[in-house]
């Protein structure tokens, strides 16, 4: 049987494929890409991921449901079925609105999962086109965030009369006191 000049040996292919797969192995697992979904988001940042998804055209709101154990995306009132992982499960999480004068325990209008299911919402927060979001400050894990602009990471307080006297000072300073 005679050999064709220039060929390879099996042998030879099957250490090539050898390489390209251990090579593969080594260095592909680095260039993985996530989808946002698979993302894992921290508080301080919320504002701003969300602000990501509706790239300044789109009012972006994030409704926790089922006790905060689950978190829907909403881009323009429509539901994309997309979740976020922000809260551990069944989480203790409160939030407050800034009424100009002082924090208030924030009631959320109940969520209507379809036109016959709804589910109590337990924390809410609207990042709108204009880059606006609510003012918000937010509970959990012995840490309060407070929410108030997407261009901003959020701030983090230790107590709500540390947060109450931030907000306080920033209604002076925007007043020109």
């Amino acid at each position: 049987m005679s050999r064709l000049r220039g060929a390879f040996t099996l042998f030879e292919l099957l250490l090539v494929l050898l390489l390209i797969v251990i090579s593969y192995g080594l260095f592909a697992q680095n260039f993985s890409v996530k989808s946002p979904e698979e993302e894992s988001v921290k508080l301080e940042k919320l504002n701003l991921y969300l602000a990501k998804i509706g790239e300044e055209k789109s009012h972006v709101s994030l409704r926790c449901i089922d006790n905060c154990n689950e978190c829907r995306i909403l881009i323009n009132g429509e539901d994309t079925n997309a979740t976020l992982d922000v809260f551990e499960k069944n989480s203790d999480v409160n939030a407050y609105y800034y009424n100009g004068k002082i924090l208030e325990k924030a009631v959320f209008d109940d969520y209507y999962v379809n036109e016959y299911k709804k589910e109590k919402v337990c924390f809410r927060l609207d990042v709108y086109p204009n880059g606006s979001s609510d003012k918000l400050v937010l509970e959990y894990k012995k840490k309060l965030y407070l929410f108030e602009n997407y261009m901003e990471n959020g701030k983090t307080f230790d107590t709500i009369a540390s947060a109450q006297d931030f907000l306080e000072k920033q209604q002076l300073e925007a007043r020109g006191r």
